[in-house]
């Protein structure tokens, strides 16, 4: 069971190696030799041709090569993008980029819960 919304729960973590690729060549800001060729490494994995590299085309290309392993919601949120993909599922900015507090853990302490959670 798990949040759809959310791509489900992880449990455990797996640092992929093509995950590990994609975001280097998006802190490289989509452009150069080594973004190109860090790319081109990931698609050439699965058989396909190389594209020219940007950043939308790293963006698709995390969003295919890692779906259904949780990370599209952090990548929405991370890269700004969060409100035009999910305004329909009920994101709401200034509320859902940061995680709710449990209970439990701001139950008799200083911890404050994120004012918009409420």
């Amino acid at each position: 069971a798990g949040e759809p919304i959310l791509n489900y729960r992880q449990n455990f973590y797996v640092v992929r190696l093509a995950d590990t690729y994609l975001m280097e060549a998006e802190a490289l800001g989509g452009t150069g030799a080594r973004a190109q060729a860090l790319l081109d490494a990931v698609r050439a994995r699965v058989g396909l041709p190389s594209v020219p590299v940007s950043l939308q085309a790293i963006y698709r290309e995390r969003r295919l090569e890692l779906a259904g392993e949780g990370h599209r919601f952090f990548d929405l949120v991370r890269t700004g993008r969060a409100a035009e993909f999910l305004s329909d599922e009920g994101f709401v900015p200034g509320k859902h980029e940061i995680l709710p507090i449990p209970y439990r853990e701001t139950e008799n302490t200083i911890i404050e819960q994120n004012p918009q959670y409420q």
